[in-house]
């Protein structure tokens, strides 16, 4: 079959961007071709288009459309199916994929993940290419905005999870971004008593957000600095990070006896270096955990949460810009964080 016309965007650091006609072939076997009809801006896009881009390349992972054409041998997904579509999957053949006594029964430590990632079409794009796992179907009735939170509500998901948070815990999230603000409302989803958030008090739309999502308490570390603020008599149980890796020591000093810490931020750069107290690490019993949901494994939980509470995603999501607008777009996500939370690319 001929190639379908296709236009993507296109990025090059520093914060360069493009539209460009990219004819997409048909779908191979086990593939979807997808119509995308909407994709989130996330942070792994604006550190690609600050520093990682060393040449122009389609970019853009966080998708939601309608299936167009379907490869030989994809036996749950028919043309026009509405669906959101994580960035990656399980190879689901594979040792780790594999439950046992064959495998260790733990996909998401999938050393082959599938995905389009990388690929000559990716999200912020008229179509894609993707393989039929990484899909998943969506309500009639969710709006493909909504839906393309299905991939990053999945990284606040697993952030969640590793930190075993419990009903009547204190849980304290630091950086109120959209992965901290899903993470927010999981967190009182799974019945936190009080939930502390840290940020910035001159991002007011997210502020606001945390604190209509479930945030008890806002903490303007602007103001007063994380390490210095009083808790009172119990100090937070679990902390979730989605900041940058440098808020780690602050963590573990904030820390209750016996605490977890979660974290998703990526430094990209020298503060990935982190250094703290490792006999008060041992001493207070505490536990740190990376949260690094490749390959996705949630998107289906993603889709019966944005589901059930109606109003996540519209309190989640701030701006919509059409695909010709990619650096307005783009742009807004980096510079406006007094009102942007998340940005998303309609068509």
């Amino acid at each position: 079959m001929n190639d379908y016309a296709n236009r993507s965007a296109y990025v090059k650091s520093p914060w360069q961007f493009a539209v460009r006609d990219n004819p997409i072939a048909a779908p191979a076997a086990g593939q979807l071709l997808i119509e995308v009809k909407a994709c989130g801006v996330c942070g792994t896009d604006q550190h690609i288009a600050d520093r990682t881009a060393d040449d122009w390349q389609p970019f853009g992972h966080e998708v939601a459309g309608v299936v167009k054409a379907v490869g030989e041998g994809v036996p749950l997904f028919k043309v026009g199916d509405r669906v959101a579509v994580d960035s990656s999957a399980p190879c689901g053949v594979c040792e780790n994929c594999s439950p046992p006594p064959r495998g260790r029964g733990r996909p998401d430590l999938c050393p082959n993940p599938l995905s389009y990632m990388g690929s000559p079409t990716m999200g912020f794009g008229q179509f894609l290419l993707a393989y039929h796992q990484q899909a998943v179907p969506i309500p009639d009735d969710m709006t493909f905005d909504v839906a393309s939170l299905v991939e990053p509500l999945g990284v606040c998901i697993d952030l969640v999870q590793v930190a075993e948070v419990r009903p009547g815990d204190h849980v304290l999230v630091i950086g109120p971004g959209p992965l901290g603000l899903g993470a927010i409302a999981l967190a009182k989803r799974a019945g936190a008593a009080h939930i502390y958030t840290a940020g910035r008090s001159t991002s007011k739309g997210r502020m606001d957000a945390a604190m209509a999502l479930g945030t008890d308490t806002f903490i303007s570390v602007d103001k007063t600095p994380l390490a210095e603020y009083k808790f009172g008599s119990r100090q937070p149980d679990k902390i979730l990070i989605t900041a940058q890796p440098d808020t780690i020591a602050d963590a573990i000093r904030v820390a209750a006896l016996g605490g977890i810490i979660s974290y998703i931020g990526v430094a990209w750069n020298d503060t990935k270096n982190v250094s703290f107290d490792a006999d008060d690490l041992h001493f207070r019993k505490l536990s740190i955990r990376p949260s690094h949901a490749w390959p996705g494994t949630h998107a289906a939980e993603s889709v019966r949460l944005l589901h059930t509470e109606s109003t996540l995603g519209s309190t989640l999501i701030s701006h919509r810009f059409g695909l010709e607008e990619i650096e307005q777009a783009m742009l807004t996500a980096r510079d406006n964080r007094t009102v942007a939370k998340k940005v998303v690319v309609i068509q």
